[in-house]
C-alpha cells in the first residue's frame, strides 16, 4: 500500500507541475507573440511616407537582394515556426524523459525508505554524541 500511495503522490504532483508549466509558456507565448506583432506595428508606422508606398516592391527586392545597389544581403532569421518545432520535438520529449526519471528515483527512495531503521540509527548517533559530551 505505500508503494502506491508514494506512486500516487508522486504522479499528482508530477502531473500539476506539468499543467502548470504548460499554462505558464502557453502564457508567455501569446504575450511574445503580441509584442512582436505590436513592435512590427510601431515599426511600419515609423517608416517615412517614401517607403510606405513602396512596400510592394521592397518586398519583391529583399527576395532578391542582389538587385539592390550597394546592398549587403542580410543573414536569414529563423522563423517562429522552426523554434517551435525545436521545443516540441528535441526539447520538450528530453525535459520529459529527465523529470520522468528524477520523479522515478524520488518515488523509488520514498518507497524504500525505511523509518524505523533511521530511527535507530538516529537514536544510537545521538547518545554517542551525548555520551562522548559527558
Amino acid at each position: 500500500m505505500p508503494k502506491f500511495i508514494a506512486t500516487l503522490a508522486g504522479l499528482l504532483t508530477s502531473g500539476a507541475l506539468l499543467y502548470y508549466f504548460q499554462n505558464e509558456i502557453e502564457n508567455n507565448t501569446s504575450q511574445i507573440r503580441s509584442k512582436l506583432h505590436k513592435t512590427k506595428n510601431q515599426l511600419e508606422d515609423s517608416l517615412p511616407s517614401q517607403l510606405k508606398d513602396s512596400s510592394v516592391s521592397d518586398q519583391n527586392q529583399l527576395i532578391h537582394p542582389s538587385k539592390r545597389p550597394n546592398v549587403r544581403p542580410q543573414l536569414p532569421i529563423p522563423s517562429i515556426t522552426q523554434t517551435q518545432n525545436y521545443i516540441n520535438h528535441r526539447f520538450i520529449p528530453t525535459f520529459k524523459s529527465s523529470w520522468n526519471d528524477q520523479v522515478a528515483n524520488i518515488a523509488n527512495k520514498f518507497t524504500s525508505f525505511d523509518a524505523s531503521e533511521s530511527a535507530k540509527n538516529a537514536k544510537s548517533f545521538i547518545e554517542d554524541k551525548w555520551n562522548k559530551n559527558k
